[in-house]
């Protein structure tokens, strides 16, 4: 009885493993282009954006995410970066908010961002598409390099197939 036991919860050890490692490997959701909607967007004082574009792209399971947004108050921001969706660090150039930061698929439309500014953990953000996939959502908290924390929920919209 307990060889029985002990196969079934390694076999369903094994699977939950496998489900996982899968979930990690694959693209990250938010592949394609994508408009900021300020006007749905929240943010606490000082974390607004006032207009953004995003750009991810990926090959197999490496992405790179091109990012401009405005900050409420404050200068045009580029950054970009190429790594995967693995939980390892990924460079980011170009932020002033983090240096690096390490990103998980939850499932195949979330995925969790752990941000870092040299080194030390400064953010965490959920990034959800809606199962149309029109629509993109960002939960952020995080502490700029001011010092100042900013809780942002930014909403993000498809970009619109330009015609030729």
């Amino acid at each position: 009885m307990k060889r029985g036991v002990h196969a079934f919860l390694l076999a369903g050890a094994s699977a939950a493993l496998l489900w996982v490692q899968s979930a990690v490997a694959a693209p990250v959701p938010m592949v394609g282009e994508w408009e900021l909607d300020a006007a749905a967007s929240t943010a606490s004082a000082g974390g607004a954006l006032t207009s953004g574009h995003v750009l991810v792209s990926a090959k197999k399971d490496v992405f790179t995410s091109v990012v401009d947004v405005v900050p409420a108050g404050g200068a045009a921001m580029h950054y970009e970066s190429t790594g995967k969706a693995d939980g390892n660090p990924v460079s980011v150039t170009g932020s002033t908010y983090f240096d690096s930061y390490s990103m998980v698929n939850v499932d195949k439309l979330t995925s969790i961002r752990t941000e870092r500014r040299g080194g030390k953990v400064v953010g965490f953000t959920t990034i959800e598409v809606s199962k149309d996939g029109k629509t993109m959502t960002v939960n952020t908290k995080a502490t700029l390099a001011d010092g100042h924390r900013v809780t942002r929920t930014s909403v993000w919209h498809r970009a619109k197939a330009k015609k030729k």
